[in-house]
């Protein structure tokens, strides 16, 4: 009898560690999607593979999809014929870069020769005789950063690595990559480590005077990093790249950069917002210059999404989205107030604003006017990740993904997706990226879609003016290392947002002259000031 309740005591236990497993197993699988809630939305898995990271999702500390604007790839397509409003179905695609049995690229003739073949075999069981086309398409990149040092640079279509690097000190933390077509920059510490965007070999690390905060930008030939002492610090890239002596470039602004600046797609033009309030537009040039800020109601915590035109949109923590064409003075193209604070960067769809509240609403907003799309914004949504056709990929309160209907804002097709360690978000093209807690990372894309397709919002016309501003005086700051720092937009009658003049009018235009409520007697915002005096900027430079 006891050998016999050993034996059934052995059973029960092998039959519940048995069952105890599958449930683990699903757990970790839920982190990616199945196929067959990818069928519920119309997607199919382009790749799964591995990233190089350090101690899984965790350790992830920058996902970027970067989309290069130089050398694009050219693909030889065997389609058939469009029928209504469909495009033309692909039968056959072959990229000329592909690597042949020799090492090398196969060319344009070899690829041509085999999409021919293909033709041959294809028109015996197609109604309709395909033919050849030749396609371009932008070669789009994705890369990680582990808290480890390790660059992970892969064909975000292929999930193929293209290159592996592990550079600085991980005792000192990373920070956001600046990305470019021919460098990539890794902020360590207070060292800024530049890398061959081609193959990731690192070129040279040079010291900064400050401490870099948030990571760096590229633009404009510079690299940019915002620093721990209220500025923004600046190199040329082409210095750091020939190992000379690098030509440095400092800006002090009121306020720590809350966010590494963003810049628009069409100029040379950044954007960030400042613990202090402002929202400030530089103009990253030969000589970097910062054009004009704006006081905004509340802090803007997001980095700004830009789009083409040197647009920005931006919501803050007052309650209040923005749309802001950079220009020489700024132009506001409209402020719409919601009543409920934002802290991240909006979403831009199809023409659209998405912006997403703390109390997880989901407003949608026209890109050119800033009217509401829908009647009332979307609840529970937590987060937006992606733009599929005609919705949005979210993350939901309760922690699920689902989509949302660009129409209507209507949730619909909720999955049972656990939330990993890290959430991976695409504003760049319609693939949908999850990375479960092991570092496994899964694309997505709508079913038949071998070409991505390019999230790049309609560029708005709208009507150059300026708008009024009313920007509290600004205390005089000072650069490190020197004596007072002449802000462009520091306190006294020269600060061209301030009141005007002496008196400290509230209401004056901030662009004229003259006191408050007094008739405006400066058209020119960089000519002689109201009252006399010498101009602050000297002889317009504009003409």
């Amino acid at each position: 009898m006891m050998y016999r309740a050993k034996v059934l005591l052995g059973c029960c236990f092998f039959l519940s560690s048995t069952l105890a497993v599958p449930s683990i197993n699903t757990g970790r699988a839920d982190e990616l999607m199945s196929s067959s809630a990818a069928t519920r939305l119309g997607l199919e898995q382009a790749w799964r593979r591995q990233l190089r990271v350090a101690n899984g999702a965790q350790s992830i500390v920058d996902f970027q999809i970067y989309i290069s604007k130089s050398e694009p790839r050219e693909y030889i397509e065997v389609v058939g014929v469009a029928e209504g409003d469909n495009d033309a179905p692909v039968y056959f695609r072959i990229a000329t870069d592909q690597i042949g049995s020799n090492g090398e690229a196969i060319g344009k003739k070899e690829a041509e020769r085999l999409a021919r073949r293909e033709v041959v075999r294809m028109t015996r069981r197609l109604p309709q005789k395909p033919t050849i086309r030749s396609t371009t398409v932008p070669k789009v990149f994705l890369y990680t950063l582990s808290s480890n040092g390790t660059v992970d640079c892969r064909d975000a279509e292929s999930g193929k690595p293209v290159w592996v690097s592990q550079v600085g000190n991980s005792d000192l933390g990373y920070g956001r990559l600046g990305i470019d077509d021919q460098l990539v920059t890794v902020t360590n510490g207070g060292n800024i480590i530049l890398l061959d965007a081609k193959d990731g070999y690192e070129i040279d690390q040079k010291p900064t005077v400050d401490v870099p905060l948030h990571g760096a930008i590229h633009c404009g030939g510079f690299v940019i990093v915002p620093t721990i002492r209220n500025g923004m610090e600046g190199y040329r890239l082409d210095d750091l790249a020939a190992r000379e002596p690098t030509s440095r470039y400092m800006q002090t602004v009121e306020g720590l950069a809350i966010e590494t600046p963003a810049k628009s797609p069409t100029s040379p033009t950044v954007s960030w917002g400042t613990d202090a309030g402002f929202v400030y537009f530089m103009d990253v040039t030969s000589t970097p210059s910062v054009t004009f800020r704006l006081n905004t109601v509340g802090i803007v915590t997001g980095r700004p999404a830009t789009a083409v035109g040197d647009r920005f949109f931006f919501g803050s923590e007052g309650g209040q989205a923005y749309s802001v064409k950079a220009t020489r003075l700024g132009h506001v193209l409209w402020s719409q107030p919601l009543g409920e604070p934002f802290y991240d960067t909006p979403f831009l769809m199809e023409s659209k604003v998405f912006l997403n509240s703390a109390y997880g609403n989901l407003f949608a907003l026209d890109e050119q006017t800033g009217a509401p799309v829908w009647e009332t914004p979307t609840a529970s949504v937590a987060e937006i990740l992606g733009g599929l056709s005609g919705s949005l990929f979210v993350r939901l309160m309760s922690g699920h993904f689902a989509t949302v209907d660009l129409k209507d804002g209507r949730i619909s097709h909720v999955l049972p997706i656990s939330k990993s360690d890290f959430v991976a978000i695409n504003r760049k093209t319609d693939r949908l990226y999850l990375i479960d807690s092991r570092g496994v990372a899964q694309c997505m894309r709508p079913v038949g879609s071998i070409a991505p397709t390019i999230l790049q919002p309609h560029d708005a016309e709208v009507e150059e003016a300026v708008e009024e501003e009313k920007t509290p005086t600004k205390p005089e700051t000072t650069e490190p290392g020197s004596g007072p720092f002449n802000d462009p937009f520091g306190g006294g009658g020269n600060d061209p947002f301030g009141a005007g003049g002496n008196s400290g009018g509230g209401d004056a235009n901030p662009f004229g002259g003259g006191d408050a409520g007094g008739a405006e007697t400066m058209d020119d915002p960089f000519g002689a000031p109201a009252g006399g005096g010498g101009d602050p900027f000297g002889e317009n430079p504009f003409g």
